[in-house]
């Protein structure tokens, strides 16, 4: 099992192409500025922040967000996946090493396993966890305290009690048409690439608004540019005719379609309106039902491209 531990120091900072403060971080306005008011009382209080759980589309920035607290806070902040605590005693042995007022950020918290989830829920409330001894009897052990912050694409999947035991939920929201642009320009200038602002809401046209995507398209486009010119000695000007031979050259649609989704759309194409089950759109795919519902299917829905109805999918 991996743990990522990040510390919050000035060195680390030109490591981290991640934005590292509010200012930085384009959109979600509302969560900041509530999560500004959270750091502002644990600080006063010399306190430890009250537990946080984020929700919303994968690459929406979760993650980013819980760092920039541990940074603001001036806490370490300690990463884990759900799935990947396997049994109690890895949540206890993380648990038990966290420094006081540390963060501990669990992405896909829905993933964990019901026996993990029990532990957490005293180690929340009270800061401590109960062990069984092997002789009989039950022993309290006290953690230093703590704060939460859990992350998930899932939020129905949680149940009640967990989701109680969270002082703030967060749901992230879609990017503006103005914010994705920007979170565009951000990426191409850390990736030292000038271009217009025309040129900027073209890409806009081209990709989905998720930020994780956005960058990845835009590390695509510096890709291009180093094999087509010395990169070196370029001034790194993305100009209308580059910009559209790299779209001739990917085949690019609008609102981030991509050949995955163009082989999804044909099976209901040729379906001639019926429904199709996802079943049968995994299997012509050859693809399991998991990732089409994760991969491929959420922006389709987002475009209005199709409907899930209980009989099946069905191309609007």
């Amino acid at each position: 099992m991996e743990i990522k531990k990040i510390t919050t120091q000035k060195k680390n900072e030109k490591k981290n192409d991640r934005p590292i403060d509010f200012d930085e971080f384009v959109g979600q306005d509302e969560i900041k500025k509530i999560l500004q008011t959270a750091l502002d009382s644990a600080k006063k209080r010399n306190s430890t922040l009250g537990h946080i759980l984020f929700s919303g589309q994968s690459g929406y920035g979760k993650t980013t967000i819980a760092q920039i607290v541990a940074k603001k806070f001036g806490v370490n902040i300690k990463i884990i996946t759900g799935y990947a605590i396997s049994k109690p005693s890895e949540i206890i042995s993380i648990l038990n090493n966290l420094e006081k007022k540390d963060i501990l950020f669990i992405d896909e918290i829905h993933r964990i396993k019901p026996n993990i989830e029990e532990v957490l829920y005293t180690a929340m409330e009270d800061f401590c966890i109960d062990m069984v001894m092997p002789e009989g009897g039950n022993v309290r052990i006290a953690l230093n305290e703590f704060s939460l912050i859990g992350a998930t694409t899932k939020l129905e999947s949680l149940t009640s009690p967990l989701k109680n035991r969270f002082i703030y939920t967060f749901h992230f929201e879609n990017y503006t048409t103005q914010q994705k642009n920007q979170i565009i320009k951000d990426n191409l200038i850390k990736l030292g690439i000038n271009t217009s602002d025309n040129i900027i809401e073209k890409i806009g046209e081209k990709v989905d608004n998720t930020p994780r995507t956005i960058k990845n398209f835009c590390i695509k486009i510096r890709d291009y540019l180093i094999s087509k010119n010395d990169f070196l000695s370029l001034e790194n000007f993305l100009d209308k005719n580059e910009w559209e031979n790299f779209v001739k050259r990917g085949k690019l649609e609008n609102g981030g379609i991509q050949e995955i989704h163009k082989q999804y759309l044909k099976i209901l194409s040729e379906s001639e309106g019926r429904a199709v089950g996802v079943r049968t759109i995994a299997i012509k795919m050859g693809m399991n039902e998991k990732a089409i519902e994760e991969d491929i299917e959420p922006l389709l829905l987002k475009l209005g491209k199709i409907e899930k109805t209980s009989r099946g999918r069905i191309l609007l």
